[in-house]
């Protein structure tokens, strides 16, 4: 994949989350500027958006053996190491909040919760542990936890884009002038634009729809988190 010099100075700067109060370049302007990338890249582009940011109305329809093709097709395309990284960061908060949710409505058999990522395991052998055996090492889960004991699901999504944008932000300081860092900037566009888009009951819809379908497709969990250990 090539450098982006040009490209990546001619992005405007993107405040902080919670301090991007109007985008400081629209979507139109941003997919002109994406035009420099190289059409590998463009197309690399597009398939991590969706799978970082999925519409899930697409899906609508389809069942579970279709998505898990899906998904998997869509994995096995992306070429660079540090963008799935990325997006298994996403999916794995998601998976955290989905343990809590699963576990919060009365569900007594572990086996039933399937999620993304690294913790799956631990989290079913440590169903009925207060922080899934997850304490010292996952500090998310901490912090959902208090979170979501305000029953609120606004605060918690407002947590959950703040720890994207960080994790985005890292990556694309690692990263300068590279493919990567251009992913991880339009990535925080979208968040930022969706974080500006959204009143309260708006976010509300977003944080349930978005865990929902992500957790209770139970046949792309199970494929999705095989291989996952503690």
């Amino acid at each position: 994949m090539s450098d982006y010099y040009t490209l990546l100075t001619a992005l405007p700067w993107l405040a902080d989350i919670e301090q991007c109060k109007q985008l400081p370049i629209s979507r139109i302007a941003l997919d002109k500027r994406l035009t420099m990338l190289a059409d590998e890249d463009r197309d690399q582009l597009v398939m991590i958006e969706s799978l970082y940011h999925p519409n899930w109305s697409h899906f609508d329809g389809q069942v579970d053996k279709e998505l898990v093709g899906v998904w998997q097709r869509e994995m096995s395309k992306i070429q660079s190491p540090v963008l799935l990284e990325l997006i298994h960061f996403h999916m794995e908060l998601r998976t955290l909040v989905g343990a809590l949710r699963t576990r919060a409505a009365g569900v007594e058999n572990p086996e039933r919760f399937y999620g993304v990522g690294r913790w799956v395991v631990r989290i079913r052998k440590h169903w009925f542990e207060p922080g899934f055996g997850l304490e010292g090492i996952c500090p998310q889960l901490n912090a959902l936890q208090r979170l979501m004991a305000k029953d609120n699901p606004v605060l918690v999504e407002q947590y959950i884009n703040q720890q994207l944008w960080n994790n985005l932000c890292q990556a694309e300081r690692q990263y300068h002038f590279s493919f990567e860092a251009v992913a991880c900037y339009v990535l925080r566009w979208a968040i930022a634009e969706r974080n500006q888009q959204h009143d309260g009951e708006a976010a509300l819809q977003q944080f349930t729809a978005s865990t929902k379908r992500l957790l209770e497709q139970s046949s792309l969990q199970q494929q999705l988190s095989q291989g996952c250990g503690e």
